[in-house]
């Protein structure tokens, strides 16, 4: 195999393979920028089972967001959320506890319609946790017991829905920015807190991602040959 298109082929591979990575993180959108009444989005969440010790199933839940009031001081916002997790095998509960996000501007939260399951919300306290930034950073928390989590099970229940109401204080002129969107699960086998995906759709690759995987794989596949071709 001559060196020089081997070296030309791993250095297209390389090349795919960080404009994949970048384009698979920007996909995982974890900010949204509201400006008006009516803006809405939608947050996904997702911990997937086959890359994470001893998890025998994925866990998953949606929400859908609507800015109902927008002024320079004051946002209300409407959230329904629903955890989509399947309780299968070995896993027997897997509620989620809490859920959250910050807020750039910084903003304060208060209820103006609890859910049947989240009735608090705080500014994110407690002990650091595993999610990148942690609770304790963010500026809502949206919660059952606690904040940073609480005995299992004891929050919104694979397949439950709940909806709230909450009231944001702060200077938003003339945009503002609510980011990362963590959530807690609290199962049977163990707490998880991932991140939330923005209007990622059930976090379905964009045509442009699918398109770059396909000539990644065309790359692949041509190296594979050129070195079956040379054994």
């Amino acid at each position: 195999w001559n060196p020089t298109k081997r070296n030309l082929i791993m250095k297209t591979l390389n090349i795919f393979t960080t404009l994949l990575v970048a384009l698979l993180f920007s996909a995982q959108a974890s900010a949204i920028q509201i400006s008006s009444a009516g803006d809405s989005w939608t947050v996904d969440w997702f911990v997937d089972s086959s890359i994470t010790a001893g998890l025998s199933q994925d866990l998953s839940a949606t929400s859908s967001w609507l800015v109902s009031s927008y002024s320079s001081t004051q946002i209300i916002l409407d959230v329904t959320i629903t955890n989509t997790t399947l309780l299968t095998g070995g896993l027997t509960n897997a509620d989620i506890t809490s859920f959250g996000f910050g807020t750039d501007n910084n903003a304060k939260a208060s209820l103006l319609s609890a859910g049947s399951t989240f009735t608090k919300v705080g500014a994110g306290s407690g002990p650091q946790q595993t999610y990148p930034g942690g609770y304790k950073g963010i500026d809502v928390c949206i919660f059952f017991q606690n904040c940073s989590g609480g005995s299992a099970p004891s929050g919104l229940r694979a397949g439950e829905t709940d909806s709230l109401q909450l009231l944001l204080t702060g200077n938003f002129s003339p945009i503002t920015e609510l980011l990362y969107f963590p959530a807690k699960f609290q199962t049977n086998q163990g707490s998880y807190e991932p991140g939330g995906c923005v209007n990622c759709g059930g976090s379905a690759p964009e045509p442009s991602i699918l398109a770059l995987l396909g000539i990644g794989l065309a790359l692949i596949g041509f190296a594979h040959q050129r070195k079956n071709r040379r054994a």
